[in-house]
């Protein structure tokens, strides 16, 4: 019995250390929730409603997408390919004379590529770090809802729409995460990005159309520039192509 016994303890012991290398190519599908940064971030009240000092949201979530290729046999270096899907959104209550019910919401828009280093390609849990250079597709709009006041002032009672004129930004986002590896197959991912998404191309316009309002991120005159900033934190699952099998 023992001598059949031993290489039993052996095979399992094999079959219990086995991981997987990092595959040639991976893809990822993730959401999570986005935290808007100032000034991006803000709460709007009757003295800052007209300084054009936020875009007056808190709170949004995100949805993306994910290629990565491996450049190197080991699978450290990765080259990444994204896209992605935010959406932000701001509400509040105040009063200017009037009392005003004010609504907005940004939608980005965001495809890019980058560079990815995992530092343990070839365990079951792989932690990396990464950057991604991103272009930034932006729109959005507000409204206003005016009800009565025992006053008159400059707000229209009723419900005022206006729309953002849709913009582009180029800019990056920097992060880490983990790969946690069920099969050589999928996987769970989880992870967090800093995203500066207006680094270049700001601009500002002073004539909008009727319903319409521009980004206006650039410095102009007493107005100050703004930037885009948000954190993501996200998980979502991998899909490994192209597997092969090793041992420790």
């Amino acid at each position: 019995m023992k001598k059949y016994f031993s290489p039993l303890i052996i095979l399992v012991i094999l079959s219990l250390s086995a991981v997987y290398a990092q595959p040639k190519f991976v893809i990822g599908f993730t959401g999570g929730y986005d935290l808007p940064l100032p000034q991006l971030k803000g709460t709007i009240d009757s003295a800052n409603s007209e300084s054009g000092e936020s875009y007056w949201v808190k709170t949004g979530f995100n949805l993306g997408i994910t290629g990565k290729y491996a450049l190197d046999k080991k699978g450290r270096i990765r080259l990444t390919v994204n896209g992605g899907y935010n959406k932000f959104t701001g509400e509040e209550a105040f009063s200017h004379t009037n009392d005003i019910d004010f609504h907005t919401n940004m939608t980005i828009v965001n495809a890019g590529i980058g560079a990815e280093y995992s530092f343990t390609p070839r365990e079951k849990t792989a932690p990396f770090i990464g950057v991604d250079f991103n272009s930034n597709f932006i729109s959005g709009k507000t409204e206003e809802t005016v009800t009565a006041s025992t006053t008159s002032d400059h707000n229209t009672l009723g419900t005022t729409t206006t729309t953002l004129v849709s913009a582009t930004r180029f800019g990056f986002a920097i992060g880490g995460g983990v790969d946690v590896a069920f099969n050589k197959s999928i996987g769970a991912l989880f992870g967090f990005k800093y995203n500066f998404a207006n680094i270049v191309n700001k601009q500002y316009n002073s004539s909008p159309g009727a319903g319409e309002y521009f980004l206006n991120d650039k410095e102009n005159g007493t107005v100050k520039a703004r930037n885009i900033m948000y954190f993501q934190i996200y998980l979502g699952i991998s899909f490994y192509l192209d597997q092969q099998k090793k041992y420790k």
